[in-house]
This record gives structure tokens, sequence and C-alpha cells, in this order.
């Protein structure tokens, strides 16, 4: 994406909603743009033979943005599509190798499909998970005790024990991807992710800015994740929006249902005014949300674009 090529006030949709539930490429694509959405992200969930059946449909209507892999890797499942066994953040050097190779593959599905954006999945710390020391005090109600600092300082702290080594790794894999997005003149997005142990952390997406400082890199703001990190106390989920709008070039948008996420906007307990009140009028939004009735999608895209609205009279 070049510099001259600016984020509209678009609002799309995520591949994610029925891309488990329609196996034919052709019937996936209809049942999305009955819903009323103007242009498609390509998700995570696709398969090789949705992927080709979708081509013919979205060369008249390329995608906003496309996730990183995609279609998803040989001998994966679409459920178990969010769990990679391959990362670009990964110790071992064929493993991040192959991941750049894939990533690298599915920036060229970008390029042949006019997609301007390919979101990045960067990966994680290799740390035992403690996410339940936060979630269990959280389902209890002790959100606010002594006791859930000290479990989030205690789960973050085992991360920063083996955390430059990745970082290492996933400069490395920016490296030879940003090479390549200046070469495609695509951009690639770094995102948010929703776990503590995941890549990038908040102080991450700084460090990676500065490394590659007038690349083709930008930033992905994913609001339910930043919300979960909240809510778990590992980050404000404001501050990522105040210190890297000028990097943001999209953003993910779904609801969360205390610790669940990717329900359709509005069906949980986000205050989706404020949300949109942050958010920058003129840029790409996409809901990613889970499989689900059609009617709570559609009630999800008008009160997206009613909130879009006010912001532009506004």
């Amino acid at each position: 994406m070049t510099d001259n090529q600016q984020p509209i006030n678009m609002l799309a949709i995520s591949t994610m909603w029925n891309a488990l539930n329609q196996s034919d490429g052709a019937a996936l694509f209809d049942e999305l743009k009955t819903l009323g959405f103007e242009k498609l992200e390509l998700s995570r969930h696709l398969t090789p033979d949705q992927v080709e059946q979708l081509k013919p449909y979205l060369r008249e209507n390329s995608p906003c943005s496309i996730h990183n892999f995609c279609p998803i890797l040989p001998g994966t499942s679409q459920t178990a599509a969010e769990t990679d066994k391959i990362s670009l953040s990964s110790l071992n050097a064929d493993e991040r190798q192959e991941a750049v190779r894939r990533t690298i593959q599915t920036m060229e599905l970008a390029v042949e499909l006019e997609t301007p954006i390919v979101v990045l999945h960067l990966g994680e710390v290799d740390t035992y998970d403690r996410s339940y020391l936060m979630t269990e005090l959280y389902d209890y109600g002790e959100r606010e005790f002594e006791a859930f600092g000290q479990k989030v300082t205690e789960a973050t702290e085992w991360r920063k024990r083996k955390e430059a080594k990745h970082q290492d790794a996933v400069l490395r894999s920016l490296d030879a991807l940003n090479e390549s997005a200046l070469r495609m003149e695509l951009c690639i997005a770094i995102e948010n992710r929703p776990r503590y142990y995941q890549i990038p952390n908040f102080d991450e997406v700084g460090l990676f800015f500065e490394k590659f400082y007038g690349s083709p890199m930008r930033y992905w703001h994913d609001v339910g994740h930043a919300a979960l990190q909240e809510r778990l106390g590992v980050c404000w989920a404001d501050t990522w929006l105040e210190h890297y709008s000028e990097h943001l070039v999209g953003v993910n948008l779904h609801d969360l249902q205390g610790l669940r996420a990717y329900h359709p906007p509005g069906t949980g307990d986000l205050e989706w005014d404020e949300i949109f009140a942050a958010l920058p009028a003129e840029m790409l939004k996409v809901l990613e949300i889970r499989p689900c009735e059609a009617a709570p999608v559609t009630e999800a895209r008008e009160l997206c674009e009613s909130l879009s609205n006010e912001q532009a009279d506004g």
C-alpha cells in the first residue's frame, strides 16, 4: 500500500463468520454480500479450495485485507486455524523461515486479488500460559483487588524472562517481510493480540516500528483484543490507539461477553459509542464475528454504520 492510498471510511466483514459452515466458496461469498457489506476480509479459516472458488468473485470485488496465514496451512483443520504449527517468532530457524515463506505466499495472494493489506499474526513467547491466574480472579469478580495485580505481574514477569530471543526472531522475520512488501507494493500490518504471552505486547509494537521506521509496515488494531487485555489487567485498551494511531491502517470490531470474544457489536458489554469516538472516522473497519445467526450481524452492521455516520456529521 503506497503512501498516497489512504484508508477510507469502509465497513467490511471477515469470512470468519461463515468459513467453517459454508464449504462452497461461491455460496460463502453470496452469504456475506447478502448481509449488506461493501467489502470482505479473508480470514485464516479459509481452505485452499474455498480460496480458489472465491477467486472469480474476488477479482471483481477485491478484499480489503487478508489475515496471515491464508489459506490455512497444509495439515491444519479450519477449527485449529488460530493455533499455528509454524510461527514468525519461532526460535527454530527452519520453522521460522517456513513461516516467512508461507507469509509471502499469503502476500502473493493479496497481490493477485489486489488486496492492499496483509495482517500479520507474529507468534508468541514460549512460556507456560498463566492466563488462568487472571481469568479465575476475573470470573470471581476480584478484578479490583491487590491479588489480581499480583497475578498479572507474576505472569508478565515470566514472559519477560524469555521474550528477548523471540523479539529477535520476529525482527528477522519482519526484515524479510518488509523487503517483500516493498517490492510487492503491499502494506503489512502487525496486529495487537488478546493474550499477554502473544507478540506483540504494547511495548513491542513500539520496538518494531522503531526498527522499521519508513517501511511498509503499519498497525492493525483489534478492539476486542485490546478490551480483553484490559480486563485481564495487562494493558489499558485505549493506550494502543493513543500511542500508535499514526501507524494505524485498519481495525477489527467484535464485542465481548465477559471474556468471550468475537460477538457481533451490540450483543456484548463493550461501549460502542465510546469505541467509535476513539477511532479515526476515515478508517477501514472490519467486523470479525464467530459463526452465529444472520440477524445480529445485520443489526451490528446497522449499529456501526449509524455510529460512523455520527462521526462524519460531528
